[in-house]
C-alpha cells in the first residue's frame, strides 16, 4: 500500500518545527521514520503533514560532560552504538542497540524517534529508565527536563505536549566498578522483542551498591525498578539475592496474551533472562563468577 496524501515540511530549526507544531493541525513529526513510514504505508497513520528533523542544527549532536552523555534526538543508532561499544560501564546499552531490527534499521532509525515513538517493547525506552535517563523537550515555553520514567505514560503515548518536540536524551555513566546486561527473546533476529530484559550494577569490594533491573513487552511501557534496600551492601553470589529483586519487578508487569506469546509465557521469560542478566551485570562489574 501507499500512503494517503500528505506536505512535506522542512523547518530550519528548532523554533521552526515548535511554530509549524502549533499551527498545524495534525502533523507529525518524521526523525529516522523506521515506524511512522511503515505506519503510514498501511494506512495505520494518516498525518495531513510530516515535518522532517533531519537538517535541523543541534540534534545530531552527542556529547559527554559532567557524567552525562547527551545525545542529540536525531543521532542515528548505529552512530550510538558504535560510540558505547567499547566501554563496559555501557554494557547493556550496546547489546541493548545491537538488538534493534537490522544494521540498516539502525542507520537510518534515531534514538530520539525511538524514544519519542514509546512501543513498549522496544530496547531504547527499557534503556533509558535502566540508566536513569532522561530527556530534553522543548515547546512554546521554553525547553525543561523530565526523567524517564514520567516520560513514557502509555502504549506509544508519552508525556509530550502536542506543540512540544523531543530534542535529546541523557545518559548518566555508570561508575567504573559496574557493569550490565541485556537480553531479548524475539522469534527471528531483527523482529521486536517479545521480552526484553536489562540491567546495570555498581560494586564495592565484591558488595552491591547499586542498581537497576528493568523489562520490556510486558506492560504499556517498560517497567523499571531500583536495587532493593536490603540487597546493598550484600554479595550477589546466591540465587536468592537475584530472585528477591525479580520479585520486586514482577508486580509492575501486566503481560499481554497476544498471538505471540501468553501473559505466563512473558512471566517466565521475564523471571529467566532477568536471572540470566542480574548474573552477568555482576561478573561484567568484576563481582567475580556466581
Amino acid at each position: 500500500m501507499k500512503p494517503a496524501p500528505f506536505d512535506f515540511i522542512r523547518p530550519e530549526s528548532v523554533a521552526d518545527v515548535i511554530s509549524i507544531l502549533s499551527h498545524t493541525e495534525d502533523v507529525k513529526l518524521l526523525a529516522g521514520g523506521q515506524s511512522l513510514i511503515a505506519m503510514m504505508n498501511m494506512r495505520l497513520a494518516r498525518p495531513s503533514a510530516l515535518v522532517t528533523l533531519r537538517g535541523v542544527p543541534g540534534l545530531d549532536a552527542i556529547e559527554e560532560k559532567d557524567g552525562v552523555v547527551t545525545v542529540g534526538a536525531m543521532v542515528v543508532q548505529e552512530r550510538m552504538r558504535f560510540m558505547v561499544s567499547h566501554r563496559p560501564e555501557f554494557g547493556a546499552l550496546a547489546e541493548g542497540i545491537g538488538s534493534i531490527g537490522h544494521p540498516q534499521t539502525r542507520s537510518t532509525g534515531t534514538v530520539g524517534g525511538s524514544i519519542a515513538h514509546a512501543d513498549p517493547s522496544a530496547e531504547l525506552p527499557l534503556l533509558l529508565q535502566v540508566y536513569r535517563g532522561s530527556v530534553t523537550v522543548v515547546g512554546p515555553s521554553g525547553s525543561h527536563h523530565m526523567a524517564a520514567e514520567d516520560f513514557f505514560q502509555f502504549p506509544f503515548t508519552t508525556a509530550l505536549e502536542p506543540e512540544e518536540i523531543l530534542v535529546a536524551t541523557h545518559w548518566p555513566v555508570p561508575t567504573v566498578s559496574s557493569g550490565g546486561s541485556f537480553r531479548e527473546f524475539a522469534r527471528r533476529r531483527g523482529d521486536f522483542a517479545i521480552v526484553a530484559v536489562a540491567c546495570q550494577v555498581s560494586i564495592e569490594g565484591q558488595r552491591l551498591m547499586d542498581g537497576r533491573l528493568g523489562a520490556a513487552g510486558v506492560a504499556g511501557t517498560a517497567v523499571a525498578v531500583d536495587l532493593p534496600l536490603d540487597l546493598r551492601g550484600q554479595s550477589l553470589i546466591a540465587d536468592e539475592a537475584a530472585n528477591h529483586w525479580l520479585e520486586t519487578l514482577m508486580p509492575l508487569l501486566d503481560p499481554p496474551d497476544d498471538l505471540e506469546a501468553s501473559s505466563d509465557l512473558r512471566r517466565t521469560l521475564v523471571r529467566t533472562l532477568g536471572r540470566e542478566v542480574i548474573a552477568e551485570a555482576w561478573v561484567r562489574a568484576g563481582g567475580g563468577t556466581t
